[in-house]
């Protein structure tokens, strides 16, 4: 049986460290946003080989935490819904942590918990009562990074990027270099960005929350340029090119524009207000 640690010890190849670091009155900490995504080769994690098989399903981690009594996050996954079945099916039958990036991943008591399910979405709860035998990016991020972490991500195709909002970046270098070395064989690490938070400002709309079909539409729109000034594709030509009828593809462009514009101005209270205000002064 692998040997479970106490919380603040050492991981066999984590080195434990806990910044402290106090601010006077005044003084904001330094926060700092670490972005990096891990590639996955078909094979080596169950979930993520739907997303390889199945190209247009996407997955956002809307929130989560973890602390030295467990860990816990809500994710939203939207696709087809073959890719959905079998997510479902890998849920129900894991034989294996689904979240672990080295070989030590035997652990099975996460709890899975679905709170909202439809043809094309799922809204899944996971939890697990211990962290400091999980070799996930959170568990490790939190050994590193010590307390005040936040984290982020997104999955699709072969690629799982990871946001981290962090206190300060002392530790970053070394939880970068645990993991080039440490990953299990099939997985890589690739550095995005370190820096001035932007990420979370500015993600107000959530690409997973918009509903399948539309936006499978609106990209298809936007990698074909029919978006582009002047448009480099007609609506026929594209509705041809992704073999959906003319008059089905531009319902869904219309839905998609009309949720994309009303969530950008409702997701601000601030915007929302100004809003109410014209409605109130366009009655008059």
């Amino acid at each position: 049986m692998d040997e479970v640690l106490e919380y603040g010890s050492t991981i066999p190849w984590v080195a434990a460290s806990t910044p402290s670091i106090l601010f006077g009155i005044g003084q904001l900490p330094l926060m700092r946003e670490f972005v990096f995504r891990i590639e996955y080769e078909h094979g080596i994690n169950p979930i993520m080989d739907v997303f390889m098989d199945y190209p247009s399903a996407h997955a956002r981690t809307l929130t989560c935490h973890v602390s030295k009594s467990g860990i816990w996050r809500i994710d939203r996954i939207a696709g087809p819904t073959e890719a959905l079945d079998q997510i479902d099916s890998v849920y129900d039958s894991h034989e294996q942590c689904l979240e672990c990036v080295t070989d030590d991943h035997a652990h099975l008591d996460w709890e899975y918990e679905l709170l909202d399910a439809d043809r094309h979405t799922r809204t899944v709860y996971l939890y697990r009562p211990a962290t400091t035998d999980c070799h996930s990016i959170p568990c490790l991020a939190a050994h590193y990074l010590g307390d005040g972490l936040l984290a982020e991500a997104e999955r699709r195709t072969n690629t799982y990027e990871w946001h981290l909002l962090m206190r300060n970046d002392e530790n970053v270098g070394d939880l970068y270099e645990s993991l080039n070395a440490h990953l299990q064989d099939g997985l890589s690490v690739h550095f995005e960005q370190l820096g001035e938070p932007c990420h979370w400002a500015e993600r107000t709309i959530s690409v997973a929350e918009l509903p399948y079909e539309q936006r499978a539409a609106a990209e298809a729109a936007v990698a074909n340029g029919y978006y582009e000034t002047p448009r480099e594709i007609s609506l026929n030509e594209l509705a041809n090119t992704i073999d959906v009828p003319r008059s089905t593809l531009q319902y869904r462009l219309q839905q998609a524009e009309s949720w994309i514009m009303t969530r950008f101005v409702k997701d601000s209270t601030l915007n929302g207000v100004a809003l109410l205000d014209q409605e109130v002064e366009r009655r008059r």
